[in-house]
């Protein structure tokens, strides 16, 4: 069994179904966040898949060397082996459920379920066309009866071991949620597909990107994108999930990690070849999205050969 951590707290709530026998359906969390968080560090587990649904707040991600914004309602599915984390960006205030399944392997289930539907439902989540789409609404409720199940019941987990007694008609409840909840996943993500963005936001994207040193303005941004400023500001959050000023300093603080661990680069010298007018400046943006100074960051992260 690949190792899953299970760390609950006063906003974190995980539920792990294990406990109940289940083979497929793994985990479900949920936090809500009202402050940052420190980053969360790239992991990957194993062979299972990881579902993100982000109920409300933004969301930044890399997943196997990839990056994705998330906004209230998305949904974001985390493949077998891949990387994953925010990178050197801190978690971000929000409203976010997490779901871990097991690829089925046994003709037999405990939870149950007939071994060729959760194949099926296995393979549809494998081959979705996006992996990052909205959810249907009304889909989150399921999520939400699971963790009123528990409460009514008066069931915890506790040190890995479950508080309470539970009956089999218990266990059938909470299944039959879980099971609607991935119907409707798959459904949502059948019928949305995330295209890539439109060439007037790429045109945007590849400016910043490949051009460390100005902050672009809003003006000069939609000049380039060949669009009004309204229009391209509208454009490029409804297409990449985030505003083009904070798309901008993500990038920049990214570049900056990268900067900071090679040799002979002073602070000073970082924050000017990346726009920033002072090392205070870039310090405090640098704090505000990694949650450490520059400094500590350096101290931490070794100088890379």
């Amino acid at each position: 069994m690949n190792e899953i951590v299970i760390d609950p707290s006063r906003e974190r709530r995980i539920l792990d179904f294990r406990l109940l026998g289940f083979c497929d359906f793994l985990v479900l969390g949920h936090y809500v966040y009202r402050e940052t968080r420190q980053p969360l560090q790239l992991h990957d587990h194993g062979e299972l898949l990881e579902v993100c649904y982000l109920a409300d707040g933004e969301q930044f991600y890399r997943v196997a060397g990839n990056d994705y914004f998330l906004r209230g309602g998305d949904v974001l599915i985390n493949y077998p082996h891949e990387p994953h984390g925010t990178g050197f960006l801190r978690e971000g205030k929000g409203n976010l459920y997490w779901l871990i399944l097991q690829p089925p392997k046994n003709k037999i289930h405990s939870n149950n379920l007939p071994p060729n539907n959760t194949k099926i439902l296995h393979d549809k989540l494998l081959n979705l066309n996006s992996r990052q789409f909205k959810l249907k609404n009304g889909s989150q409720k399921n999520l939400d009866t699971i963790f009123t199940l528990f409460e009514k019941e008066n069931c915890t987990i506790d040190g890995g071991k479950l508080v309470g007694q539970v009956d089999s008609f218990f266990v059938m409840n909470v299944r039959n949620y879980l099971f609607r909840f991935f119907l409707d996943l798959v459904e949502s993500g059948q019928l949305q597909h995330k295209s890539t963005p439109s060439p007037e936001i790429a045109r945007a994207i590849k400016q910043i990107k490949n051009n460390d040193e100005p902050f672009y303005s809003m003006k000069q941004l939609a000049r380039i994108a060949s669009l009004s400023e309204s229009r391209f500001k509208h454009r490029f959050k409804e297409e990449i999930g985030t505003t083009p000023a904070d798309f901008q300093i993500r990038h920049k603080v990214d570049r900056a990690c990268v900067m900071l661990r090679q040799d002979g680069k002073t602070i000073l010298d970082t924050a000017l070849s990346l726009g920033f007018s002072s090392s205070q400046y870039f310090a405090t943006v640098f704090r505000r999205y990694t949650g450490i100074t520059p400094a500590q960051f350096r101290s931490t992260n070794p100088p890379i050969n």
